[in-house]
């Protein structure tokens, strides 16, 4: 059973659970990135629904945006982001294992999942491989799926963030639209994450 717990002066849920997994979905809604323009960076629809159902799926650990967001989770370091420091807590408290960051994929890329690990990690990268292996199955059988590492950058993923402070093995899962907004296909991701995840913890 699933406990929700709305923090009350941020935009974003924890879901509570006893397998030390925690899945993350930090861009569900439109958020800002440090720009001149301020402009908002749109949502990514769903990323939401793949969490909660993961956690349903292995009664695992969550935490979710809500609603929209003044600052990118994804981004901005742990001193100024609320949102890390509620993933240092859960991680620290409950003993997590994994970290599994959820996105959606953007726009004109030629393949349908790219998972991301931090460098210099061999867990992670480890976790990355296992991950792809499984998710290619079922109604998602045949799908292009890519690892990539971390870009060079001066942000810090949420990912990064978890392998390099906290010392746990993390990837980000960027999903393609199609497969995000297609309950059977999406339902498919859910199934194939959760049973991946499952087996590294018995």
């Amino acid at each position: 059973m699933l406990t929700y717990i709305l923090m009350k002066t941020t935009s974003f849920k924890t879901i509570k659970g006893s397998t030390p997994i925690l899945l993350s979905a930090p861009h569900v809604y439109s958020h800002r990135r440090p720009k001149l323009s301020m402009a908002y960076k749109i949502g990514e629809r769903f990323t939401d629904s793949i969490v909660e159902g993961v956690c349903k799926e292995i009664d695992s650990f969550g935490i979710v945006l809500v609603d929209e967001s003044d600052y990118d989770f994804n981004y901005h370091k742990e001193e100024s982001n609320e949102y890390k420091k509620e993933v240092r807590k859960i991680v620290e408290d409950n003993e997590i294992e994994y970290f599994v960051d959820v996105h959606g994929l953007k726009e004109g890329n030629k393949y349908d999942v790219a998972i991301y690990y931090p460098s210099k990690f061999s867990k992670s990268i480890s976790l990355s491989r296992t991950v792809r292996e499984g998710l290619g199955k079922g109604a998602l059988r045949g799908i292009n799926i890519v690892v990539l590492r971390f870009p060079e950058g001066v942000q810090e993923s949420l990912g990064e963030f978890v392998a390099s402070k906290l010392r746990v093995p993390s990837v980000q899962i960027e999903v393609a639209r199609y497969i995000r907004e297609r309950e059977d296909l999406r339902d498919a991701f859910v199934q194939n994450l959760s049973k991946v995840l499952k087996h590294l913890v018995i």
